[in-house]
């Protein structure tokens, strides 16, 4: 079974996978996406890490448009980025059992039969206190708030530019998770009963 798990940032969807992939004996990938990629492009694994999930919603403008300024062309290869996780990632699901978080993972392997697509989202508050314990600061709400805003807006730009489909809609993965309300153990439970379920249904099917 292959697991993706796409997320708000702030929501802890990035402990929950790690834990659920301990617990299921499960490999685990995420910023090793980003390094394969880089390697394979032969470019600053940073310049993935900001635009392999993300896209401003003016670039999303000019890309739909066909009108990219060059200078933006080839800062942001957003099309070679995709291109190279695509193949990151369907090389990582042929070796099997996994975990794998954020990169349009779900997008990408939607073809496959033993893929499980997950969704784990949480209130703003809530993902406002988990930034400022991460970050070791009291305050800043304000500008956590609007990095977080700004963050599911290109998150959602680059989903909907690569997919047609709308980022978060229940109806894109198998299980929405609101981790405000489960505790990380409790999320990562209902996804291996989840998960189950799903591998008993398509036993009886065959």
């Amino acid at each position: 079974m292959i697991i993706t798990i796409s997320r708000k940032t702030g929501s802890g969807g990035h402990t929950i996978g790690k834990l659920l992939a301990e617990k299921l004996g499960y490999d685990f990938y995420d910023k090793e996406i980003v390094a394969a990629a880089a390697k394979e492009m032969g470019i600053d694994e940073k310049l993935i890490m900001e635009n392999g999930e993300n896209m401003s919603e003016q670039d999303y403008i000019d890309m739909k448009s066909g009108f990219i300024p060059y200078f933006k062309k080839a800062e942001v290869p957003y099309e070679e980025i995709r291109e190279a996780q695509d193949k990151v990632i369907h090389s990582i699901a042929e070796q099997g059992n996994c975990v794998i978080v954020g990169r349009g993972a779900d997008d990408i392997l939607r073809e496959r039969d033993d893929v499980f697509s997950i969704f784990i989202h949480a209130g703003m508050e809530y993902r406002i206190e988990r930034v400022r314990r991460h970050e070791g600061k009291t305050s800043q709400e304000e500008r956590i708030r609007k990095e977080l805003e700004r963050k599911d807006r290109s998150r959602a730009m680059y989903y909907r530019y690569f997919t047609q489909k709308e980022w978060g809609k229940a109806e894109n993965y198998f299980l929405c998770l609101d981790a405000g309300i489960f505790t990380k153990t409790q999320c990562t439970d209902l996804i291996i009963q989840a998960v189950g379920m799903k591998k008993r249904c398509c036993s009886d099917k065959t």
